[in-house]
């Protein structure tokens, strides 16, 4: 079935409502069709949404979005029936997607994901897009894991509800939406998102699994690759990696991601393998969050071991310096605020195999030759700013973890990230070529002409070459 008989195959529902008339009970009814409304009417939203899930986003296009649709060739079990329906329709062609949707603690289960990506194949539908208050770190990995030969001829997406507030909130902030009557109705979707009764919520703690990883790391005891209570702690890790990006997002009013290699951003078994191997090993987990403007993206990484957190952002520092102690010194003045800090670190790369150097930025004030190896004239590569905060019995707690992590990061950002700089070369300048005047420029080049002449006529011998008459 095509895509241009979607509308036709619907036998009951109705346009999404910006305020629906529905049941107490039908939490989720009532907090996706004003969202649905809301984006089929203020295209910069809906295209901030579809550019992530292979939608058309051009101009031209019309979004029309369904509320508790039933097909007339579907499933007779009315616990299928999916929460809402987008079709988009660019001019060339029409795009599809079902939507389904939790709210509260509800999450989403494998097999009603299926049942619906079975849906969407029978009647030719492009794509799945569910939504809850589970994280993902892009909408392409999903946090829960599908068979995957029901994603052959089907998409899957997933968005938080965190993630489409923060969409609209910086939608906002940044005046993107020049139409008054637009801009009204997405200051009231954002109203409603974030009053509690929508269902909405933050993240606001880890599984009980990351208390028993922690128990496990402190006794000594192997953790193996296959362990459940590790892959259910390298989850809530990827779920709080995003859950950062988004609180990121809103408090500097820009886009923030979880940065990722190309390869695990096409499999997302790659990033969740990785990860479980560092915390088998290393007994540490990390994360990179980029922030458009900024001189690096930020490192954030959870040590077991040592209950900590490290915040850290790599700086490139001069390299048309006389002296190392010079490049140490203009890192420090871009933090004055830190003068005095012994809790925020310097680690200094050096070229070769010369090991790191550490010191606080502190002693490295005080003393720039604190940070430089004895008898180094090289210059650093770079130097990382880090700052490792101490969590101690709170790293193990389910909730403490997540609200000092929370609080720690706009912390370190504001006294490190938004005040530090790249150092860039300077542009090469145009060598100044001396003034001559007419008469000693007609005497340079014959000198020139003759002295190629006479290198003409002559071997490296000295013998003079036959030339012709």
């Amino acid at each position: 079935m095509g895509n241009t008989s979607v509308v036709d195959m619907i036998k009951s529902g109705e346009r999404s409502r910006l305020i629906p008339v529905v049941a107490d009970m039908s939490k989720e009814e009532r907090a996706v069709s004003p969202l649905l409304a809301v984006f089929s009417v203020v295209p910069v939203f809906a295209n901030s949404m579809l550019e992530e899930v292979g939608g058309p986003t051009n101009q031209r296009a019309r979004i029309k979005c369904f509320s508790q649709v039933v097909f007339k060739d579907g499933p007779s079990d009315r616990k299928l029936r999916p929460d809402g329906l987008i079709i988009v329709d660019s001019g060339r062609k029409i795009w599809s997607a079902l939507v389904e949707a939790k709210v509260g603690n509800a999450e989403l289960s494998a097999k009603q994901i299926e049942d619906y990506l079975d849906i969407a194949k029978h009647l030719g539908i492009n794509a799945v897009i569910t939504i809850s208050n589970q994280f993902a770190p892009n909408p392409t990995h999903h946090p829960v894991s599908v068979n995957k030969q029901k994603l052959r001829s089907v998409e899957l997406y997933h968005f938080s509800w965190l993630a489409l507030l923060t969409k609209a909130t910086l939608i906002g902030q940044s005046k993107q939406v020049d139409d008054p009557e637009q801009a009204f109705l997405l200051r009231e979707l954002i109203r409603f998102l974030n009053h509690p009764s929508s269902g909405i919520c933050e993240m606001s703690r880890m599984s009980s699994c990351w208390k028993d990883v922690c128990m496990k790391v402190q006794t000594g005891t192997p953790i193996a690759k296959s362990d459940p209570a590790a892959l259910a702690a390298v989850a809530d890790w990827h779920q709080l990696s995003r859950f950062l990006a988004l609180d990121l997002s809103v408090a500097v009013g820009r886009p923030v991601s979880v940065w990722m290699p190309k390869s695990q951003l096409a499999d997302p078994t790659l990033r969740r393998d990785s990860d479980v191997a560092s915390l088998s090993t290393t007994h540490t987990l990390e994360t990179e969050l980029s922030v458009p403007g900024v001189a690096s993206r930020i490192t954030v990484q959870a040590d077991f071991l040592r209950r900590s957190v490290r915040f850290s952002t790599n700086i490139n520092t001069p390299q048309d310096k006389a002296r190392p102690t010079a490049s140490i010194t203009w890192l420090t003045r871009q933090l004055p605020l830190l003068k005095e800090s012994t809790d925020t670190l310097l680690r200094a790369h050096w070229p070769r195999r010369t090991p790191d150097t550490v010191a606080t930025i502190a002693n490295a004030v005080r003393d720039p030759k604190t940070v430089v190896p004895d008898d180094r004239k090289e210059l650093p590569t770079s130097v990382d700013v880090q700052r490792v905060v101490d969590l101690a019995v709170r790293f193990k707690g389910a909730a403490t973890f997540v609200e000092d992590i929370k609080q720690e990061l706009p912390k370190y950002y504001r006294d490190v990230v938004q005040n530090v700089t790249n150092w860039v070369a300077k542009a090469p300048k145009l060598a100044e070529r001396p003034e001559l005047s007419p008469e000693n420029d007609v005497v340079e080049v014959i000198q020139e002409v003759e002295a190629v002449r006479e290198a003409s006529s002559s071997d490296s011998t000295g013998t003079q070459v036959p030339t012709l008459e």
